[in-house]
């Protein structure tokens, strides 16, 4: 049991970090302002705007549902791609490379806690 929950913690906590990480790629960016309020409200909105995926599991992880679990591990695996694409692009990003080892753990706890899940 104790493992299911520490899975369970391990994929919710990555979950959190791949926002964090999303918001600190778009305001470190090339075109990235933080001049003033509204700047930075733009930024959060495009934020929310590319976390619309994750957003959308929110119910369901607070329910602790198998199924949820396995939609996350499917949807970490679109943004693999695009970590991936950012890392080994042609600016080399540091946090392209986080973003592909958060998300490799991300997936990994979101598929053992569904597998898990189901054998009980």
């Amino acid at each position: 049991m104790t493992s299911l929950q520490n899975y369970y913690r391990v994929a919710v906590t990555t979950y959190c970090l791949q926002f964090v990480l999303l918001a600190v790629g778009t305001f470190t960016g090339s075109t990235a302002k933080t001049d003033n309020l509204y700047d930075l409200g733009i930024g959060l909105a495009l934020t929310l705007i590319k976390g619309i995926p994750w957003l959308v599991l929110i119910p369901g992880l607070i329910m602790k549902s198998k199924n949820v679990m396995a939609w996350m591990s499917y949807i970490c695996l679109v943004y693999f791609i695009i970590w991936i694409l950012v890392a080994f692009g042609e600016n080399h990003s540091t946090l392209g490379t986080m973003g592909v080892f958060l998300t490799l753990i991300q997936f990994i706890a979101a598929a053992m806690y569904t597998r898990m899940q189901k054998r009980q």
